[in-house]
């Protein structure tokens, strides 16, 4: 597993207490985590406010997904590095890896400046 891949996780839901697996994007590995966006299909439903958190991987078949994919870049998830199982599905393409890192920032940004 290696940073900018795209991987099948189990997350948990925080207010069901129950989960499923999900493709993630894997953002930062250290000794004791990997950190990850959650992958979601589920975009033209949402509202302007949650669409604007939505980064659209461009090249989703190329990264392994089926479907039209965006990550959700809203939440930042924790899982424990040890006893970690995974299926990778695949990884973003260079330019989908700049223009994410390109999104996050004017994100930041532009969420900075909503703060003000």
């Amino acid at each position: 597993m290696k940073t900018n891949d795209i991987v099948s996780l189990y997350v948990s839901f925080v207010e069901t207490g129950s989960g499923k697996k999900r493709p993630v994007l894997v953002r930062t590995i250290n000794d004791k985590y990997v950190q990850a966006f959650k992958i979601t299909t589920k975009y033209h439903h949402k509202s302007p406010h949650i669409q604007r958190q939505y980064f659209h991987i461009h090249d989703w078949r190329q990264a392994g997904l089926y479907k039209e994919s965006w990550v959700d870049i809203g939440q930042i998830l924790n899982f424990p590095k040890i006893g970690l199982t995974f299926k990778t599905i695949g990884r973003l393409s260079d330019q989908d890896i700049l223009n994410l890192d390109a999104f996050i920032k004017n994100f930041k940004l532009s969420s900075h400046k909503d703060e003000l």
